[in-house]
């Protein structure tokens, strides 16, 4: 059966009734006859309903129970295994007062019962409750989907300012994985002249575009070496200097936690400085892993949260064959799904039992971590970054 009545004026709500009695189509077609802005179409079998669903598109389905030809219970079920009806609002229009019947309708997907005939006034109410809240839902759901679409931009934009892994005189292996709320996670490397070679990673407070923001700003800083007079073969002086240019009242209370290092081959030396940053990994074949940085000596507060602080440089040796391993915390502070904490420790037990195993050690790390929160995304970036030393 084609539209009983149609209408210009807009916006306009598409109602599809599924009934098999003509009578009762023509009913409710008199009840919504003073309101032009509600478009009734009807469809009089129930094998042909979700045929004429896809066809009229509604914002509200009208559906009967007992039908020759249908169980409409059964055609509930079959609305909500599409995805593109999953949310269509559904009122049951069935002479079948029991609860039961109510209850499994409920369960199947229904979001309103009504005992036929009702009062125009209240169905016409509840039709314009549920179309109203169905187009809230899908502005709402466009408005998150351009947002997504502009942090995924932002994301990958923070992963372009990313180097090339690298294979020569050092090697570079890494893994970005954002988070679904964009994180202010970067890092980088470069050479400071032919034989010091400058390894950093930041990690800004917070989620958004904001703390993205923040992170590609330091991280253009560092490219260029816009560090004011700080000397970059000084860790400790260079994270002095980020203090000092993007303090946290100037940058809407954000700070940032980050590990610097300058390694000089020729010296076979690393230096290297913390901001309230977890601990690098360095594993040297046959020697104890050393952690560097974290809660010793040389490392001082985050930064950009307290102005005038001065940072410490450590010195480690680099003996051939040595690997450093450097991350953010959003691969180590997580949860299991018991609820218990995964502690930094043994995280490092895990980058210390995998590290010195050359090819795949970084995403066999990633997967380690993934494994212990039980599922593949993670609640804040993730960066982790191997650097091979000859």
């Amino acid at each position: 059966m084609s539209a009983l009545r149609s209408s210009d004026q807009a916006p306009a709500t598409r109602v599809l009734i599924v009934d098999d009695q003509l009578m009762i189509a023509e009913a409710v077609r008199r009840m919504l006859l003073p309101y032009p802005e509600i478009q009734l179409h009807a469809c009089l079998k129930g094998a042909e309903a979700v045929a004429k669903v896809a066809e009229v598109k509604p914002d509200v389905i009208l559906q009967d129970l007992v039908m020759p030809d249908a169980d409409g219970l059964e055609l509930v079920s079959e609305y909500r295994k599409d995805p593109s009806l999953a949310r269509t609002p559904l009122i049951v229009l069935s002479a079948k007062e029991e609860a039961a019947t109510k209850a499994d309708a409920f369960a199947r997907g229904a979001n309103d019962y009504l005992v036929k005939l009702p009062d125009p006034v209240e169905l016409i109410a509840r039709i314009r409750y549920h179309a109203g809240a169905n187009r809230a839902q899908r502005e709402r759901d466009e408005a998150f989907n351009a947002l997504r679409a502009e942090l995924d931009s932002a994301a990958h934009y923070v992963q372009s300012l990313i180097p090339e892994p690298l294979d020569g005189r050092v090697s570079t292996r890494w893994r970005f994985v954002p988070s679904a709320s964009l994180g202010g996670d970067s890092f980088g490397y470069h050479w400071l002249d032919d034989h010091r070679f400058a390894i950093y990673l930041l990690d800004v407070c917070g989620h958004g575009v904001g703390p993205a923001l923040l992170s590609v700003s330091v991280m253009n800083a560092m490219q260029v070496n816009a560090l004011g007079e700080a000397d970059p073969g000084d860790p400790g002086a260079v994270l002095a200097s980020l203090n000092e240019m993007f303090p946290m009242s100037k940058h809407n209370g954000m700070f940032f936690t980050m590990w610097y290092g300058v390694a000089d081959l020729a010296k076979r030396e690393l230096l290297y400085g913390s901001g309230g940053h977890p601990p690098a990994l360095l594993l040297a074949p046959g020697a104890a892993p050393r952690e560097l940085g974290g809660n010793d000596d040389i490392s001082g507060p985050m930064v950009g949260a307290i102005p005038g602080i001065p940072y410490g440089t450590g010195t480690a040796t680099i003996p051939p064959g040595s690997r450093l391993w450097i991350y953010s915390d959003g691969i180590h502070e997580l949860m299991r799904p018991d609820g218990s904490l995964w502690s930094l420790h043994e995280f490092l037990d895990g980058v210390a039992q995998e590290g010195m195993t050359g090819e795949g050690a970084v995403d066999r790390l990633i997967a380690r971590s993934r494994a212990v929160r039980g599922r593949d995304d993670f609640e804040d970036d993730v960066s982790l970054l191997e650097v091979v030393f000859p």
